[in-house]
């Protein structure tokens, strides 16, 4: 099981951790209670909680989060999770998260896809690694400094910023005020 601080915060008590631990280790993601809590670390901006469970899985997840802060949340394989809005979602979405459990927060070639099928359509994207948390913003809907590093020089992902990876400790710092943790 991995350690999360600050679950109570959020209304995740030790035993409902526990259980869920050892249901993503025994790859049951489509559990209600899983489910339940992963919703809840979205819904709370919690994607230490997300990433925890897709470690514990070695399976990608994605979080989408819409227009009207309806949360879609899809698992895959150990390497592959499509961006996949389901029926009803409303656009502009306003969050893609998802993860690469145990490995490097990057964009992959899958991920630089999605991101130009999604130019028009996501304000924000973020990719959990190992070392962090990686973010990217759309500027055809979320306007930054003509300075901010791109994707890509051109294209589709010259709208997207190239941001650096923020380390899971300064994640902790910055969003939910503790220190010196290990996720």
């Amino acid at each position: 099981m991995i350690g999360i601080p600050a679950l109570d915060e959020i209304g995740i008590d030790e035993e409902t951790w526990s259980q869920v631990a050892f249901m993503a280790e025994q790859r049951q993601v489509s559990d209600d209670e899983l489910l339940k809590v992963q919703h809840t670390a979205a819904k709370n901006g919690r994607w230490d909680v997300v990433y925890a469970l897709s470690v514990l899985a070695g399976l990608e997840t994605s979080v989408l989060i819409d227009a009207e802060d309806v949360i879609s949340i899809d698992w895959g394989t150990s390497g592959h999770v499509q961006l996949s809005p389901p029926v009803g979602c409303k656009a502009p979405f306003k969050l893609w998260v998802h993860t690469h459990p145990g490995f490097a927060a990057y964009w992959s070639g899958t991920d630089t896809r999605s991101l130009s099928f999604g130019i028009g359509i996501i304000e924000q994207a973020m990719v959990l690694g190992s070392p962090g948390v990686k973010t990217s913003r759309n500027a055809t809907i979320l306007p930054f400094d003509k300075k901010v590093n791109r994707i890509s020089p051109s294209g589709p992902l010259h709208q997207w910023s190239d941001e650096d990876v923020l380390s899971w400790d300064d994640w902790y710092v910055k969003e939910i005020g503790v220190g010196e943790v290990n996720a």
